[in-house]
């Protein structure tokens, strides 16, 4: 009866504005987001097409039916509410691009927000409130001018997405053959093994916490060396882990998926210990790895194609990505969205042979139920094995158990991490292997900060036990497959490059660390800076830059005397220092208990005065302790953020030009610590001016 009364008119007074949301929010979002993340997401746009569709069509129609109910003026605020939100949606969604950083599972600092809080909550007020004002306005023209804005905005979208569908690449849905699986996770050799444990983000400022307040972290690590100055050679782990497992590195001179595939076939790494008998396992994502990789030599490669374990699933994760962009930004906190939710999706052709996911719980469950096993045949065993290790979002105690909502930390997921490793150490020794095994402990990188970071590296060579020990000698992943190979004997004339154990406390070589923010566009890395890391760890530009059109080169860290440095989105002063917090309107925060500030000031002589101003001074006070060249500038608790600090520069500090200080936050602690927030940032000063002048 209630749809017998429903003319035309009225069905298509409802529809317009029912389409315009939900297409929005449930076709166009989902799919453009997908599109323009395709490179990053291992499941095919199918997959994600038919759930949103038929998502689509039930909120259609559950929304035109509420329609329906609703008679009169209800209706014709129903209709203003729907393109009210439809608005808002397509606005924040398409319009608006508030940097929340790299949804790498990191908390979210909402409380730097909150002028975009304010902002934002008007425009989506105006926009929900926009409708009625223009029913009120325009009596008679209102219907048909809300079905012309919602169909004209479909239509455009439509046209958007059309265009990014037809310019992107859909072969990666076709291309891949093969999966890393988990055969033989769980086995090694009686005979040898290789074993490298990469414990994902695990930095070493996480290990000397845990050592300094938990030395019986230390007992199991029989035989093993720890560098502790140790640099990796990318930040983020989407070209840290490729050039770990080949040693070939990426300047964006083509796609990253070709990148992929050249470094296999540029390194005969695999080749040789296949066939000096190591049965290779490589358990890691699989777009580290190349199909013809797969293909040939890697020994958990399994043939077919990874598959959603669960469509419901699925879209209910595009859904919360969508909404992490489409949502107003006081929303945002109660979607937060993780990137590796995906990787938890992952499912296979084959039943006996499950898709490897870095899963810390489900590795140490399934080893501590079934244990370690031997390799039926009498093959050496080379195991690569990729763990989220450190890596945000916190979720485990400390012994390896869920902890309860806000208790993990990220000392508590490293001490779960080396727990895990422990464990895997124990049984090998139970099974008398541990001397017949070459162990290396690594992280891709190390904590994200602005540079300097700094990945665990602990290494326990074949046939040597004793208490562990540490060196501060200069290594970085580029020495990882010279030294296994050099281990293994296959190092000739140094091939393969330089072992870390031909390397000495002397030894001067900078390393290179490049720079790149965690995310691709159009199938490349975002501009790559080259910086070179001194023996005593300070990250230095050297001026080039790679980008998908080309090498870049320019002069860093220029500074004139008197030049005020600042910390503003359109003066980022951030460019003279390594390690330091995010721009916060017109201040940046110290990162953790040490910095540096590089400047470049040319042919400048003569002693120089330095001023630092601070917006805030966290849990007050804080000592300050400015030095350079091993000169002592400044050393002083700071109370107040009233006055500036003042300290002298001697002209020997200026070498070639540049001037490094180096600056120390001792009493630096997290809001977290202190039962603040949820801010795990370790945080002393919040800079707001920095200026040196002529004396």
């Amino acid at each position: 009866m209630l749809f017998k009364n429903l003319h035309k008119k009225d069905i298509m007074e409802l529809l317009c504005p029912v389409f315009f949301l939900t297409c929005t929010f449930f076709i166009f979002g989902p799919i453009e987001l997908y599109v323009s993340n395709i490179t990053e997401l291992w499941f095919s746009f199918g997959d994600v097409l038919w759930p949103s569709l038929l998502t689509f069509f039930i909120v259609s129609i559950f929304f035109f039916i509420i329609g329906v109910f609703l008679q009169g003026r209800w209706r014709e605020y129903y209709i203003c509410l729907l393109v009210g939100i439809g608005l808002a949606l397509y606005i924040q969604g398409n319009f608006i691009r508030t940097d929340y950083g790299t949804l790498d599972g990191r908390a979210i600092q909402w409380e730097n927000y909150k002028l975009t809080a304010v902002w934002n909550t008007l425009l989506w007020i105006f926009c929900i409130i926009a409708p009625f004002i223009g029913r009120i306005l325009f009596k008679r023209q209102y219907k048909i001018g809300i079905a012309i804005i919602s169909s004209y905005i479909i239509f455009i979208q439509a046209i958007g997405l059309g265009a990014l569908l037809i310019t992107t690449d859909f072969s990666k849905d076709s291309s891949q053959n093969a999966y890393l699986s988990t055969s033989n996770l769980y086995t090694v050799s009686k005979e040898k093994n290789v074993l490298i444990f990469v414990l994902d983000t695990f930095d070493q400022r996480y290990l000397d916490e845990i050592f300094s307040e938990s030395p019986e972290y230390t007992v199991p690590l029989d035989g093993f060396v720890g560098y502790t100055n140790t640099t990796s050679a990318y930040p983020v782990t989407f070209v840290s882990m490729p050039y770990i497992l080949t040693g070939q590195g990426y300047t964006n001179e083509q796609p990253y998926n070709d990148y992929i595939s050249e470094a296999y076939k540029n390194t005969d790494y695999y080749t040789l210990l296949q066939k000096a008998g190591y049965d290779i396992g490589l358990y890691t994502e699989d777009d580290f790895v190349s199909n013809t990789a797969k293909e040939t030599f890697i020994g958990n490669a399994q043939k077919g194609n990874v598959s959603v374990s669960s469509y419901f699933d699925l879209e209910r994760a595009m859904l919360k990505f969508t909404s992490f962009r489409y949502l107003p930004h006081i929303a945002k906190k109660y979607v937060w969205f993780y990137s590796g939710i995906f990787e938890k999706l992952k499912s296979s052709d084959s039943t006996n042979m499950p898709a490897y996911t870095m899963d810390n719980l489900s590795f140490y469950t399934q080893l501590v139920e079934n244990r370690l096993d031997f390799l039926p045949n009498n093959q050496k065993a080379y195991r690569l094995i990729h763990l989220m290790g450190a890596h945000a979002p916190y979720t485990l105690n400390s012994d390896v158990t869920v902890a309860n909502e806000g208790e993990a930390t990220a000392i508590t997921a490293s001490k779960a991490s080396l727990n895990i490793v422990y464990e895997y150490l124990d049984q090998l020794r139970t099974m008398e292997l541990y001397d017949n095994t070459l162990v290396i402990i690594t992280a891709d990188h190390g904590e994200h900060a602005r540079f300097g970071t700094s990945p665990i590296l602990l290494i326990k060579n074949f046939d040597v036990r004793g208490e562990f020990h540490t060196t501060n000698i200069p290594v970085s992943h580029t020495n990882l497959i010279p030294t296994i190979m050099d281990t293994l004997g296959l190092n000739t004339n140094e091939k393969y490059g330089k072992s870390i154990y031909d390397i000495s406390d002397q030894d001067h070589t900078d390393r290179i660390h490049n720079v790149c923010p965690a995310k691709q566009e159009e199938g490349y890395a975002l501009d790559i800076t080259e910086y070179k890391v001194t023996p005593e760890k300070v990250f230095i530009q050297t001026g080039t830059k790679y980008t998908r059109t080309g090498i870049e080169t320019y002069i860093p860290y220029i500074y004139k005397a008197g030049q005020e440095i600042v910390f503003r989105e359109d003066d980022d002063g951030r460019r003279y220092f390594n390690q330091i917090c995010e721009v916060e309107n017109d201040f940046a925060w110290s990162f953790g208990t040490f910095g540096q500030m590089l400047l470049n000031v040319g042919d400048l002589s003569g002693q120089l005065t330095g001023n630092i101003s601070f917006k805030y001074i966290f849990n007050a006070p804080q000592r300050l302790i400015i030095r350079c060249k091993g000169q002592t500038l400044y050393d002083e608790e700071v109370s107040s953020s009233e006055e500036p600090v003042t300290f002298k520069i001697p002209p020997d500090c200026i070498e070639d030009g540049m001037l490094i200080l180096t600056l120390e936050y001792p009493d630096a602690v997290s809001p977290r610590s202190l039962g603040q927030s949820d801010d795990g940032r370790i945080l002393a000063f919040a800079f707001s001016l920095i200026c040196l002048y002529p004396s």
